[in-house]
């Protein structure tokens, strides 16, 4: 601890005197602390131009997506919205349809006879339910549970998708209490289904009849007409979501009446676009401004700005003004260039945007430039020279090609088929040969028939529907055909993932089919070709890869629709890569933001490094401080004891000296 002095015998300023001898070493602490501020809020400045690139390289994200562009985005307008609802993705074509609602879908209502209690007594034995293609669920009704609400319980706990509801008929009398069964799915193929095997009236016993003859509501599709000419097309759907009707475009019904006629006007979203890129510019320039306004000299406070002199912040600004100036190779020479779509700099080298003149860009009053050419200016994508190949997207590491890269496939994807033997004019389905248990995709289920007798057709149809409406097989597909007579069971997926696979069932025998008949598919098999040099490739589905290490091609993905008799020795096309402007700068904004050698991370190691380092100094410099403080704190205390020590010895001997003339008069 340090050691006061007050100077109290000697009378000395102490702490006056120590802190002038000291004063020397306190201005160099002061200067470390000062130098160690400064550098605090120049590494917060650099972490402010982090934030803002980050920004900016969200905004250069969304203009450089292959997919879902806004740039590229349509909107859909309903005539009535409270009748209709639609959305419209990147792959629907502009233009005006007309419709007519014929009908919604609805769910399946039944009810039973009236009760005159929810709790009348029901006779025993067994109730079975079951909704559409889905299992079937057997109820007992014992002397446990024989009330006419415990049955509406039981259905209720059954997970089938059917409800009961205890209702009272106004018009009812004496037994105004009905049982109410609903579907919870909408469509004609989810009516409900009822075996009835509880015994018959037996004194105050009732037995609940089900009136399917005069249903509550009727089981039925929504049901709409494309056009209205002699080749109007018909649509229908399960539920009141279409979702393949109108290529690209998706609608809901909301609520229509019946034979109403409505539109669908499907549009370039040019809102969504100017947004978008308005967004870019106010983030780029927002960098820009921020480090300029950061690198000023403040002549009234005879100060610099914190990126003054510094070579990393101008070098962010450097890079972003020289990446967004390029000519992007490949591109259309009408659109190759921001501004020839309405973006250029100003004197204060900022970008300023004429919106009028990047919509009649997108809306084609450009001679010769579309709204893909302003799109292909920003991202990053690719055109083919085969149809049965397709960019779909790339990383980073993928570079651009305006020569193209060929695309050599061995071998095509397939999909897993099986085919069963020659079926007979008409099949019977009863309870007892209604179960198929099969393997889809790796999902291992059973599936219940109806009762019904099919043609070969019908129970094609039939088997495809209770398999894809089946909540056991979720996000998996199968295309049931005939094949000469034949069962033909086809996995909707690609791939070596894609099986199908016969496993048991009551059923498999009257469909020609045999437990263990089973079949993968394959991934399609390929490599790219860059100036005469294979790259490699992994296929998975229909997908194939560059490998990662690959130099041209890493991460390149294309998408191969190509069936295997269009396999052809050698190439079968050229993919061609291009980077536009928003992709490039996203690209630079990775270099830059790179965690590991990033500029901006080295900048702040750098930073760092020089607080480590100056508290290092700062700590020696303290310790020494305190150290000279004690020192001369211990001097001034010696001083002070001496003085006292003299004081004393002066006091004692004046005292003696004041004694030795009485000692002489004696």
């Amino acid at each position: 601890m340090p050691i006061n002095i007050n100077g109290v015998v000697s009378g000395i300023d102490t702490d006056n005197i120590v802190t002038g001898l000291l004063k020397i070493q306190q201005q160099q602490l002061d200067r470390m602390a000062l130098r160690k501020n400064g550098i605090q809020q120049r590494q917060a400045a650099f972490k402010t131009v982090e934030s803002r690139l980050l920004s900016l390289r969200a905004d250069a994200g969304a203009l450089s997506r292959s997919t879902n562009n806004p740039l590229t985005r349509l909107s859909v307008t309903a005539s009535d919205e409270e009748a209709i609802k639609a959305t419209a993705s990147s792959s629907a074509i502009a233009g005006v349809y007309q419709m007519t609602i014929n009908s919604t879908a609805q769910a399946h209502q039944v009810a039973s006879q009236g009760f005159s209690d929810a709790d009348s007594e029901i006779t025993q034995g067994t109730f079975e339910i079951r909704l559409g293609s889905g299992d079937p669920r057997i109820i007992t009704i014992d002397s446990n549970n024989n009330k006419l609400s415990d049955l509406a319980s039981a259905i209720n706990s059954s997970d089938t998708g059917i409800s009961a509801t205890i209702v009272k008929d106004s018009a009812g009398g004496s037994t105004p209490f009905r049982l109410l069964f609903s579907s919870s799915k909408t469509g004609a193929s989810n009516q409900i289904t009822v075996t009835n095997n509880l015994a018959a009236d037996s004194g105050s016993a009732v037995k609940p009849v089900i009136n399917f003859a005069t249903p509550v509501q009727a089981a039925s599709d929504a049901r709409v007409t494309l056009g209205s000419g002699a080749g109007a097309i018909s649509v229908t759907s399960s539920t009141n979501q279409f979702k393949e009707a109108i290529g690209g475009v998706s609608f809901d019904l909301l609520q229509p009446t019946d034979g109403q006629k409505v539109s669908l006007t499907v549009a370039k979203d040019n809102t969504a676009a100017v947004t978008a890129v308005q967004s870019f510019v106010d983030s780029f320039n927002g960098v820009l401004n921020y480090i300029s306004e950061n690198s000023k000299y403040n002549e009234a406070a005879g100060e610099g700005g914190l990126f003054l002199g510094n070579q990393s912040a101008a070098k962010v600004q450097q890079t972003l003004r020289t990446t967004i100036q390029n000519v992007i190779p490949g591109a259309n020479p009408l659109a190759n260039r921001l501004s020839t779509v309405g973006i250029r700099f100003n004197d204060s080298g900022t970008l300023v945007l004429d919106k009028a003149k990047l919509e009649n860009a997108l809306n084609g009053n450009i001679e010769g430039v579309s709204a893909e050419d302003v799109k292909r200016l920003f991202s990053f994508g690719g055109q083919s020279t085969n149809s049965g190949m397709s960019f779909v997207l790339g990383s980073t590491r993928t570079q651009a090609s305006t020569s193209g890269y060929q695309v050599d496939i061995s071998q095509a994807a397939e999909q897993a088929a099986i085919t069963g033997t020659a079926l007979p004019p008409s099949t019977v389905i009863t309870s007892g040969n209604r179960s198929l248990e099969l393997k889809l995709d790796g999902k291992t289920a059973t599936v219940q028939m109806n009762n019904g007798t099919y043609t070969p057709q019908e129970l094609a149809d039939h088997l495809e529907q209770i398999i894809n409406d089946s909540d056991e097989f979720p996000a998996r597909e199968i295309k049931v055909s005939l094949a000469s007579g034949s069962l033909q069971l086809t996995s909707a997926k690609y791939g070596l993932t894609s099986d199908v696979e016969i496993v048991s069932g009551t059923a498999i025998a009257d469909l020609g089919l045999t437990a263990g008949l089973k079949n993968n598919g394959r991934d399609v098999v390929g490599s790219f070709i860059v100036n005469g040099k294979t790259e490699a490739a992994v296929g998975r589905g229909r997908l194939l890869t560059g490998d990662p290490e690959n130099e041209n091609t890493a991460d390149l993905q294309v998408q191969i629709t190509l069936s295997p008799s269009e396999v052809v020795a050698g190439a079968e096309g050229t993919i061609t890569v291009s980077r536009g402007l928003a992709s490039s700068l996203d690209q630079v904004l990775g270099k830059l933001l790179d965690n590991e050698n990033g500029l901006l991370t080295s900048v702040d190691d750098g930073f760092d490094g020089q607080l480590k380092s100056l508290q290092t100094s700062i700590d020696r410099q303290t310790k020494l401080f305190d150290l000279q403080q004690q020192s001369i704190r211990k001097q001034f205390q010696a001083l002070e004891t001496a003085i006292s020590q003299l004081n004393a010895t002066s006091t004692y001997l004046g005292g003696q000296l004041a004694s030795l003339p009485q000692i002489s008069n004696q």
